[in-house]
């Protein structure tokens, strides 16, 4: 009877502290709140320095045929040639002259609060880009399914790119942070070139404010 109380008040404490033990916050969440939180104008370093030249295909979607850069491209520098598949099945090119200017938008997050916000900017103001004939392309690390989900969500009407490995961010001198794409907007003229860089986005009227640099583009 005494050596089965002695055990039982010796295995006491062990079962209260298993039974407290705080769980850890998971990952992902912890990397989307750096995500949303991270100053837009503060360029985010990839971790392991630049990444390597693209090869000429790294997906079954996307194709990029410009190297990485070390740091963000320039206004009036060529932009870098890459090929997509969107979501929505759509090819996008960059490569030589264009019909109408191009806008690509990275973000950091389908469905989170600052990239749904920007999103639904490009989506309000459709008709005026298509007015002004320019092309509207998302570009994240999600995935085309998970693109497909956000679309629908919110009726966004414009092509979406999955950059899953970060390539064609890299090639814009984009840095990606735990997977998250830098929230920056690039409008690309009708040569081929860059005509304007935002990396000092506010994602409410971001939209707006790019309209206005594509249609003198």
């Amino acid at each position: 009877m005494v050596n089965r109380t002695v055990s039982l008040a010796l295995l006491a404490p062990l079962a209260l502290s298993i039974g407290c033990k705080r769980e850890a916050t998971p990952a992902a969440s912890r990397a989307q709140s750096v995500a949303e939180s991270a100053h837009p104008s503060t360029p985010v370093a990839n971790p392991h320095g630049p990444m390597p030249a693209a090869p000429a295909a790294n997906s079954g979607s996307l194709r990029v045929d410009s190297p990485a850069r070390d740091e963000l491209i320039g206004q009036g520098q060529e932009a870098p040639r890459f090929r997509a598949t969107a979501h929505d099945g759509r090819v996008i090119e960059s490569a030589g002259r264009r019909d109408k200017p191009l806008v690509v938008y990275f973000y950091p997050r389908d469905e989170t609060p600052g990239c749904t916000v920007e999103a639904e900017g490009f989506r309000d103001a459709a008709r005026e880009f298509e007015a002004a004939g320019v092309d509207v392309v998302g570009v994240s690390t999600d995935s085309n399914e998970a693109h497909r989900g956000f679309a629908t969500s919110h009726q966004l009407g414009f092509a979406l790119v999955s950059d899953p490995d970060g390539r064609l961010a890299s090639a814009f001198g984009v840095g990606v942070r735990m997977g998250f794409a830098q929230r920056i907007t690039f409008v690309i003229d009708r040569t081929g070139s860059v005509g304007r860089v935002f990396d000092s986005v506010t994602p409410a009227g971001h939209a707006t404010q790019v309209l206005a640099a594509a249609r003198g583009s």
